[in-house]
């Protein structure tokens, strides 16, 4: 109906799959991903969308709208709430000290625990303790696009590279899993312990903050990242040991697990230990060919690391992906995602349009570019956020002042 609606007519059996694609790029993609959305909205396009798809900065737009059930419909609200949610300063430091104290606790503590609670918090001012599951409500309707979002397993992405399909996992509120693999499980277990492909321990329930700061851990150099561990731990036992606000005794147990936390904090940081995890398919006797089977802890980063897209989820040939819609919010090389994905689906023999045939130029990009190819193969649509349309002429000024202004991913 929506499509007839805007003058593309086709017969109920065959509506075509239409995905749309949010780039990292920090709190910048964020914002960039719901300005959108919200264009999509008045030209009345975005209830014709199958699949948004995100990585990093857009997973956390995606991820505080669908605590919305109806947030499609909303959507010029929900733009209001956010801008003033993000003008005003409501990170309180004893939530995320003694958040991270409950984190420490558990033996797969690691460095993307303490990125949610001291940089995602900060930035997105909430701290939402929901979790990815409570929002099947909200995929169920049929009035939101149904939401995927992407991370890689780290290890594999270190020993095989950005090529391999198995490096990609995505998450749903219905399931997570290995997308290549078409191995899952449901979200509600995820991090719980599994052998044999049978449930052994359920683990403890990982809110929406935590999958944040999974989906956003790639944010600025590790030199960065390192200095702002470090500060926000020095500034953690400052608190604990001079905050007069508590009897002494409360004070002293505080100072001792806030102590414990740091202790861990610096151990992870040490052997970069980020997004790690049971293994759900550890001695599964139905995956005996794959690598994962003896492997019974998984860590799992920001997707932006390989491709800054989620091109290889979307691809899926189960989503039977007609058209590919794609924003990319990066400040780099405009064309960096779609290049990198046509060597993946190259490398890995998935039908993917060609993109050699259009001159592409990174210095002074168009505001719109369409590959298309056979039936086999979605057509995509290419929309860099800088561009010459929207930046005037000062594509690489504008990039220049985006960049200092927002936190950034690659």
């Amino acid at each position: 109906m929506c499509l007839k609606n805007l003058g593309i007519h086709c017969d109920q059996n065959n509506v075509p799959n239409i995905v749309v694609l949010g780039s990292g790029g920090g709190l910048r993609a964020m914002i960039a991903l719901l300005g959108t959305l919200v264009e999509l909205k008045k030209q009345n396009f975005l209830d014709a969308v199958m699949y948004l798809c995100g990585v990093s900065g857009s997973t956390w737009c995606m991820s505080l709208l669908y605590g919305d059930g109806k947030w499609s419909e909303n959507l010029m609200y929900l733009e209001k709430e956010l801008c003033k949610n993000l003008s005003n300063f409501s990170w309180h430091i004893r939530k995320a000290i003694k958040s991270l104290e409950e984190s420490s606790k558990d033996e797969h503590y690691s460095l993307t625990d303490f990125w949610a609670s001291c940089l995602v918090y900060q930035i997105l001012q909430q701290f939402d303790e929901n979790e990815l599951a409570d929002h099947r409500e909200a995929s169920e309707t049929g009035i939101n696009p149904y939401p995927i979002y992407a991370a890689v397993d780290k290890e594999k992405l270190n020993e095989e590279g950005v090529n391999f399909p198995g490096t990609w996992f995505e998450f749903t509120p219905h399931e997570v899993g290995y997308t290549a693999l078409g191995a899952f499980v449901s979200t509600k277990l995820f991090g719980s312990e599994f052998e044999n492909g049978k449930l052994k321990k359920r683990g403890k329930k990982k809110h929406i903050c935590y999958m944040q700061g999974l989906w956003g851990s790639a944010l600025g150099s590790i030199e960065e990242i390192l200095k702002f561990i470090r500060d926000s731990l020095a500034l953690f036992l400052q608190r604990s040991v001079y905050s007069d606000e508590d009897m002494f005794s409360h004070r002293l147990g505080s100072v001792w697990g806030v102590s414990k936390m740091v202790w861990k904090t610096i151990q992870c940081a040490l052997t970069w230990k980020w997004g790690t995890t049971n293994n759900f398919l550890y001695n599964c006797p139905n995956f005996q060919s794959s690598y994962l089977v003896k492997t019974k802890v998984i860590s799992l980063i920001d997707a932006g690391l390989a491709i800054n897209s989620a091109y290889p989820l979307v691809l899926r040939a189960k989503r039977r992906a007609d058209l590919i819609i794609s924003f990319d919010f990066s400040s780099g090389d405009p064309f960096e995602t779609i290049k990198r994905t046509a060597t993946y689906c190259q490398k890995n023999g998935i039908a993917f349009p060609k993109i050699e045939d259009q001159e592409m130029d990174k210095e002074n990009p168009s505001e719109c570019y369409i590959f298309q190819g056979d039936k086999s193969c979605p057509t995509v649509m290419h929309f860099p956020l800088f561009n010459n349309a929207n930046c005037s002429g000062n594509t690489q000024l504008m990039k220049q002042v985006m960049k200092e202004a927002l936190p950034d991913s690659d």
